[in-house]
């Protein structure tokens, strides 16, 4: 009977120490993920602003061309 315990005794603290492992892990992904959202809505705006520019360029090739053929 005590060679039962033994053994469900290895089991259970085999499943804490698991348990355990898996947390450690489970919070440093969280870290990434945090980080790499962090990093998406940098690539966000970053595209947002370009998007921008490429307008305000478009817009001034526009003019020059109209000043263009004016001439």
């Amino acid at each position: 009977m005590l060679e039962k315990l033994d053994i469900l005794e290895e089991r259970i603290l085999g499943l804490l120490e698991l348990v355990k492992t898996l947390k450690k892990h489970n919070g440093e992904l969280a870290v990434k993920l945090k980080e790499k959202e962090e990093e998406v809505n940098g690539l966000k705006q970053e595209i947002e602003n370009l998007l921008g520019e490429k307008e305000q360029v478009k817009q001034k090739v526009a003019h020059l061309i109209a000043c263009v053929e004016a001439f």
